[in-house]
């Protein structure tokens, strides 16, 4: 083989590789290549315009905060100089206050989504373009030469990273796109439904709900709450506060309205218990009017009175409640002693706020003092009277006690009694 055969493989493998690259299939890749790169570009370009623009905003709402209250003839800039302090004689622009909401100015995949989509995309086209001309050309010796392949491993390893990385960047824009999208379309109001933010974004409502606890763990949301059944996104601590409570308020309604369905339900099986039931609300009623009364009067001597009224009532009921048998012995104090007392403590509330206090209203409050006395005794009484029939059958069961203990000669009067007889 001589040096003119060297000479002629050497131009046809030029011109094969020279055709290879001006191949309709290598320009289209290149023209891919400049529009990735000039669409990233715009994207760096935007981002860093939106970044900045945060920036400013951050700032007026720190100046506003800081400059809030000051009159707009002291809204001026201090300016230092050496050896003296002046006002800067052009004011300072005027800054709302606006509100802040709970979320994160510039999200992750802003910036790096568009870097690792540049270099990215650039890196798979230039490894991929590399490969496939390690491979042509191989092609091109094995044939001429009858030499091994090249080895094309290690574009390939680079290829599939970068084109990797390029997805990986395009995933981290469309999330970012996606969290400003949301955070204009909840605005400044704190609750939100799933679905008008699915609308937002162009997505279904489990696509949503998914993104949005990403978001929320990433802190993206540094507020954010998701409710119980996942249908409503709030935006603050504040708003979620505000539903759990409602919730809790909800189901402490729910849980007393079937509590009350069940009571109903016994009632009407239970006549008896359904006549309990009205007489206990009904003195629960009257005890509640008469502490009413009392809290209105100032007088310390009428207070324990009625007082001791009140502890008296309470447990008459509370008792009648526990035993429904003794419901029959309480009919008169319910009938005519609860209503005549009352009227008479609602009588001395009324002569208590006269404005003057005569020779009849002083009478009439000192007799009801004295007949309340006699009313507290009496309620007593009654009360006691509620537990003969208990008495009387603990002192008949105290005596057939006995009377066993006796015969077996188990109880110490009868021990004395044989030891006597010894």
């Amino acid at each position: 083989m001589n040096d003119m055969d060297f000479s002629n493989w050497g131009r046809d493998i030029g011109e094969k590789i020279d055709k290879f690259v001006k191949s309709k299939e290598v320009m289209e890749l290149q023209e891919n290549i400049r529009a990735t790169v000039e669409n990233t570009v715009k994207e760096v370009n935007r981002s860093v315009k939106e970044a900045a623009d945060n920036a400013n905003k951050n700032v007026e709402q720190h100046r506003s905060k800081t400059y809030q209250g000051v009159s707009p003839k002291e809204n001026y800039q201090d300016t230092y100089r050496p050896g003296q302090y002046v006002k800067n004689a052009q004011p300072m622009k005027e800054y709302r206050n606006k509100r802040q909401l709970p979320v994160r100015r510039s999200p992750q995949g802003s910036v790096s989504g568009v870097l690792l989509t540049v270099f990215g995309s650039l890196g798979a086209v230039l490894s991929w373009s590399y490969a496939l001309a390690l491979y042509s050309l191989s092609f091109v010796v094995v044939n001429l030469f009858g030499i091994g392949v090249l080895s094309i491993e290690i574009p390939l390893v680079l290829g599939g990273i970068c084109t990797v990385a390029a997805a990986s960047g395009g995933f981290l824009r469309r999330r970012a796109r996606r969290f400003k999208k949301y955070v204009r379309a909840m605005g400044a109001k704190d609750f939100h439904s799933i679905e008008s933010l699915a609308k937002a974004v162009g997505k279904k409502d489990k696509f949503v709900i998914k993104d949005l606890k990403r978001m929320i763990r990433r802190r993206w949301f540094r507020e954010g709450h998701l409710d119980r059944q996942e249908t409503c996104f709030m935006l603050t601590d504040e708003s979620y506060k505000m539903y759990q409570d409602a919730q809790k308020e909800l189901e402490r309604r729910k849980e007393e309205e079937e509590r009350l369905a069940r009571e109903k339900e016994l009632l009407e099986q239970d006549p008896v218990r359904k006549q309990l039931m009205i007489i206990v609300e009904e003195g629960k009623e009257y005890i509640r009017r008469i502490k009413a009364a009392n809290d209105s009067m100032p007088e310390e001597e009428i207070s324990g009175k009625l007082l001791r009224l009140e502890r008296i009532c309470t447990r008459i009921f509370e008792h009648v409640e526990e035993n429904p048998e003794k419901l029959s012995d309480i009919r008169r104090f319910m009938n005519y002693y609860m209503p005549t007392t009352l009227k008479l403590v609602e009588a001395y509330q009324e002569f208590s706020v006269q404005p003057v206090q005569g020779e009849n209203i002083t009478t009439a409050k000192k007799e009801i003092e004295e007949m309340l006395d006699d009313i507290n005794g009496a309620f007593e009484k009654m009360f006691d009277k509620l537990f003969e029939d208990d008495a009387m059958d603990i002192s008949t069961d105290i005596s057939v006690l006995s009377t066993m203990l006796a015969q077996e000669g188990l109880l110490k009067d009868e021990f004395k009694k044989e030891n006597e007889g010894e």
